[in-house]
């Protein structure tokens, strides 16, 4: 789940530009990644979302932005509350080389302050998906539903020390750093520590730290 509004100064963009950004953003938050389920990645794309707001009379402390120039840029992601840590640093830097792309076609040099990539999260409860009231753990289990429903996922053809994330079906190297959980005798292995809490919730774990 990725809600994403990009406001910039009225005229500032073309049609086109705001085409190829919001293209340039999905692709690179939600793209074919290596080792995911492209049931998931399919999902996690339909649910993502960007759209644009120009805004009239655009000031900066140092006045107002005129035609020609540079245009600034102001970014909220919205996204479950208990995703936002995790994800912020990555999502962030993502968002920014979009951008970069953006200004690289035009020739920009963006000015220091003229770029902020706000991650905003929503508390359990207070996500509408579907107009419903729902959890962090509800998007997960919305997003993973159909690679979930394969029953031949826990069967894949793994190389030795890599095991499938059960919740989102990407493919997990252990080892130090991962994030992984330990149930039923085995380790299980996970893409982010929000797929492990959901996958504890629903198993009735204690979900780690």
């Amino acid at each position: 789940m990725f809600l994403i509004e990009i406001a910039c100064p009225r005229g500032a963009l073309t049609a086109d530009d705001r085409e190829e950004l919001a293209g340039e953003v999905c692709r690179v938050l939600v793209g074919a990644e290596e080792g995911v389920a492209e049931e998931t990645m399919s999902r996690a794309r339909a649910m993502m979302h960007v759209g644009f707001r120009e805004l009239d009379s655009w000031t900066t402390g140092d006045g107002a932005w005129k035609p020609g120039r540079v245009p600034p840029l102001w970014v909220t992601l919205t996204v479950p509350e208990a995703w936002r840590t995790e994800m912020s640093r990555t999502s962030i830097g993502m968002v920014r080389r979009a951008v970069r792309r953006l200004d690289r076609s035009y020739g920009w040099e963006r000015p220091e302050g003229h770029l902020w990539i706000n991650v905003v999260g929503i508390a359990d409860g207070s996500i509408g998906m579907d107009g419903k009231p729902g959890t962090a753990d509800d998007v997960v289990g919305r997003m993973t539903a159909e690679y979930r429903a394969r029953t031949d996922a826990a069967h894949a053809d793994l190389p030795d020390g890599v095991t499938v994330d059960p919740m989102c079906g990407m493919r997990v190297r252990l080892g130090r750093g991962a994030v992984t959980l330990e149930h039923e005798g085995r380790t299980m292995g996970f893409c982010a520590k929000s797929c492990r809490a959901a996958y504890a919730r629903e198993h009735g774990l204690p979900v780690p730290a």
